[in-house]
Order: C-alpha cells, then structure tokens, then sequence
C-alpha cells in the first residue's frame, strides 16, 4: 500500500524533482564560477569577475598603505602633531580696512566723515595730501567748527599704515594728542584703541605678568614675591631662577613650564603685540 502510493507521489511530483536538480546544478555552477573553480571559461561573466578581482586588488593595496601612512602619522610625538596641525594667524593688523581713516589720531567718526565726503577715503588718500591741502578741506567743510582740528600728523600717520609700519604708528601716536605734536608725556595710541575694540588684540596694563601665556594669578603673585614685578625684569630673570621659583612653591606647579616666558615678555615690554600673538598662537600653557 505505502509503495503504491510514493509510486503515484512520483509520477504526479516527477517535474517538481527535476526542477530541484537543476536548480541545484545551476547554484553550484554559479558558486563556481564565483570563487574561482573553474579558469578556463572564456564568457563575458567570467571577464567581468576577473576585472572585479583586479579593483579589488588595487583598492586593498591602496587602503594598506594608507593604514601604515596613518600609523607613520601616529607615530610624530605629540608637540610635533600639535604644531604641524597648527595654521599660522594671520598677521592681526592685516584684519584693518583700509578704509577706517579712524586709526590715525585726530580722526573721529565725525572727521572719518567729512574726509570721505571729500574724496579722502583711505589711508593712501590720506598720506597723499599735506597739512595745508587737509586744511583746506575742513575749513571748506566748517572753518569756525573745525578751526581747532590740527591734521599736521596725519599724512605721516596713514603713510606709516600704507607702509605697514604699525609699531611705529603705535609709538608716534604715544607721543601725540588727538595729533598734535606739542605735548607733554605719553599718550595712548588710538590705533591700539581701536585693535582692542575691534577685539584683535588684547588689553593688558603695563607689566601686567599675566599677558605672558602659562603665567596665570597664582604663578604671577609667586614671582612679584621673588622681586620679579615687570615685564622687562621677567624678560631678564635667568631660566633657573623662574624654575627654582615654581619649585619652592610646591608639585602644583611642576606642570608650568618657564622656557618661553623671558622672550614672551621681551616682546611685550618692546611693544611687539603683533609678534606676541603670533608667538603665544604656537605655544600651550607658555610650552
């Protein structure tokens, strides 16, 4: 009974079986061709396998060598990574517009206003003309309300901002008020009044320590109680009296590193914020 039934299973299912085989022949062919059994078989397919192969190959080849180019990369101690990853800023001074007549002293937004009115509207227009041509102009403009206006030193000023000369114009406008030359003692600069507005550089009181990157309140009163108070007598301290100072103060600050301090200060002290910045964008913690 049981025969007679797998006997009328088969004959009802024979292409059903026969369907299977060759589907079975088929993926087996194909798993072949796939990894390769066969390398005889000249068809488009097999073309096609082996240019695969030949990508892949090149692809591997070109992500093993970027695996040890990064390894290479890893490898660059930590100081080394930090200043190679490091751009150079831009100089702060080159962030002026040529156009802000206001940095040369005597200028205001009022006076900024009158001259470009007049055609005098860069710090090249300025330098051009003389004291008596911007005389001209202001009494053009309002002889009675401008009369106490001295513009003497302005072509000079512009001229030295054309030129880039800023520690210059920095110190000539020290000696000048509202940009006369007749006075008496040290002014500010309106220039550096400007680049501390304008946020390009910062403001600090003269012989403040703490300007110096990796000196902060704590380390700044340490050396002020070793008879360091200013910037030039920091700049001339000796390496290792800066380090016994950190020293004696305890392993708190065995983590401060004096090494760049002197010259940091040398250049506060001679003025050169523009150097400093520049200087102090390299270091961390005064490193």
């Amino acid at each position: 009974m049981k025969l007679s039934i797998l006997s009328n299973l088969f004959t009802e299912c024979w292409w059903w079986l026969l369907l299977w085989m060759f589907l079975a022949f088929l993926l087996g062919w194909l798993l072949r061709k796939l990894l390769g059994g066969d390398t005889d078989c000249d068809c488009d397919c097999c073309d096609d396998l082996a240019e695969w192969k030949r990508k892949y190959t090149t692809l591997e080849g070109k992500y093993k060598s970027a695996l040890v180019s990064n390894k290479k990369v890893e490898s660059i101690s930590p100081v080394a990574k930090r200043v190679a990853a490091t751009p150079k800023k831009g100089n702060a001074y080159a962030k002026l517009k040529n156009d802000n007549l206001q940095i040369v002293e005597g200028i205001g937004p009022k006076m900024d206003e009158v001259l470009k009115k007049h055609g005098v509207g860069t710090w090249s227009a300025i330098a051009s003309n003389n004291k008596d041509s911007l005389r001209v102009i202001l009494d053009k403009e309002n002889p009675k309300r401008y009369k106490i206006i001295d513009p003497t030193t302005w072509s000079d000023q512009a001229q030295l901002a054309v030129d880039g000369k800023w520690e210059a114009l920095i110190a000539m406008q020290k000696d000048l008020d509202t940009g006369r030359t007749n006075t008496t003692g040290n002014t500010d600069s309106k220039l550096e009044k400007i680049m501390i507005k304008l946020g390009l550089i910062k403001k600090w009181k003269q012989d403040d320590l703490k300007a110096i990157e990796g000196i902060g309140p704590k380390i700044a009163g340490l050396l002020k109680d070793s008879g360091i108070n200013t910037w030039k007598q920091l700049a001339n301290a000796p390496l290792n009296k800066l380090q016994e100072v950190l020293d004696n103060a305890g392993s708190r600050f065995k983590l401060a590193d004096p090494g760049t301090w002197a010259k940091q200060a040398q250049l506060a002290d001679e003025g050169k914020w523009d150097e400093l910045q520049e200087y102090q964008d390299f270091l961390d913690g005064g490193r």
